[in-house]
């Protein structure tokens, strides 16, 4: 049975306790570095979003690791690239431990330092499932190693989007683990699931059902912590995440830190630089169609941020050849057949778009442009961008369309 269908048991099973539901709800932020972007809304295939833990309170800290063992679930489910894929947190008994004794009283506070269940993937149209658990089960030396096993292999096989072989593996493990759920020794302290996560971005609390409505008012987040008339708040247990918002991973400009330069396709256009920067045009043409190849069946990238991709690096291609071609040698027909560039499929307004940003781009020529190929991309996909400002979110395959008619102008180009 996998862990989903264990837990849809689960909570039948916990429903015979009778127990009470818990408190959801969002939490303001006070104003400051690390308060994150709240109240934005996620579009599909034009935003990114991320699942990061922040604090969690155990309300009888005292007794953990003297009479019980905590057992802290986050699990997420959701799709990436052409494949729906889940993704199960289990919290460090190390790490909870250490901190509830370095407390050394009741309640018990855990602080996270950049503890993702999910770090900026693209939102698709089937959202986001998400479970948050907090329970508690007496202390065995055997179920201590089962959980520290289990929240090892969560940060051996990393919590960045995408399926490894390592979290095939933990999976496996997991699936086991949710047994334990089904044990009445497992005492719940909250529950929490949500098949449709992504409304909007904030700080999202989950706590048990002692909290009401009229305290919950009060709260707000700063510094990463959750203050009641800003104190911290006792006499509840509670795990607080954020769900974070990003609107692209491109650059705002030639000298903005890039996201999208991490990614593993961007290397390619650096291969590409070093090709034409030593006048091997050729080569560097056919690394293009790999690098064209990679960004739009890359699962990292949401539509609206491919198809300007897409453009970019067409476009810094372009000026950079033109740059490394002497003024009295041949160029070739490329530059032009792209400015010429029109036909679009019909209701392709983002590519109509996108090309028409491309003409300008080109005829704008390369005077203003930077020589470094990283800070060319940036710069031109950040003015790519802004022509897309006023389009509404495009549907897929609009990079494919947009590639193609690249690919098209490239056959089409006539001999050096």
């Amino acid at each position: 049975m996998t862990l989903w269908a264990t837990l849809s048991t689960v909570v039948d099973h916990w429903a015979s306790r009778e127990l009470e539901r818990p408190f959801v709800g969002y939490v303001r932020s006070a104003s400051g570095s690390n308060a994150i972007a709240t109240d934005k809304t996620f579009v599909p295939e034009a935003s990114y979003f991320g699942v990061r833990m922040v604090e969690m309170n155990l309300r009888e800290g005292g007794k953990f690791f003297n009479s019980f063992l905590p057992l802290g679930v986050v699990l997420t489910e959701f799709s990436f690239g052409s494949e729906r894929q889940r993704r199960p947190t289990i919290l460090s008994n190390d790490e909870i431990a250490a901190q509830l004794r370095a407390a050394g009283a009741t309640p018990g506070y855990i602080e996270f330092k950049n503890i993702y269940a999910v770090r900026r993937a693209p939102m698709k149209q089937d959202n986001l499932s998400l479970f948050v658990g907090l329970f508690r089960l007496p202390f065995h030396d055997i179920a201590q190693q089962v959980l520290q096993l289990a929240a090892d292999l969560t940060s051996q096989t990393g919590l960045a989007p995408g399926a490894t072989e390592g979290l095939k593996v933990a999976e496996k493990v997991y699936d086991r683990i949710a047994g334990l759920f089904g044990l009445n020794i497992v005492t719940p302290l909250f529950s929490y699931a949500d098949g449709n996560t992504l409304d909007q971005s904030g700080y999202l609390l989950i706590a048990g059902s002692t909290l009401d409505d009229a305290t919950a008012s009060r709260l707000t987040v700063t510094d990463n912590r959750l203050l009641l008339d800003g104190r911290r708040m006792s006499g509840v247990d509670y795990c607080l995440l954020a769900i974070e918002h990003t609107a692209t991973l491109l650059p705002d400009g030639p000298d903005s830190i890039n996201p999208l330069t991490q990614l593993g396709f961007h290397q390619r256009w650096r291969d590409v630089a070093l090709s034409t920067m030593r006048r091997d045009f050729e080569k560097a043409e056919e690394q293009m169609l790999n690098l064209r190849a990679d960004v739009i069946t890359s699962p990292e990238l949401a539509e609206n941020d491919r198809i300007v991709a897409v453009g970019a690096y067409e476009t810094s291609f372009d000026k950079l050849k033109e740059r490394m071609t002497p003024t009295d040698a041949h160029r070739g027909a490329r530059g032009p057949l792209l400015v010429g560039l029109k036909e679009t499929p019909r209701g392709a307004s983002a590519v109509a778009e996108v090309l028409g940003g491309v003409r300008r781009r080109l005829l704008a020529g390369v005077k203003n442009a930077p020589e470094d190929p990283d800070k060319l991309f940036a710069l031109e996909a950040s003015e790519l961008k802004k022509t897309l400002d006023q389009v509404p979110p495009v549907g897929t395959n609009a990079a494919t369309t947009l590639a193609r008619a690249f690919d098209r102008a490239v056959t089409q180009r006539g001999p050096n």
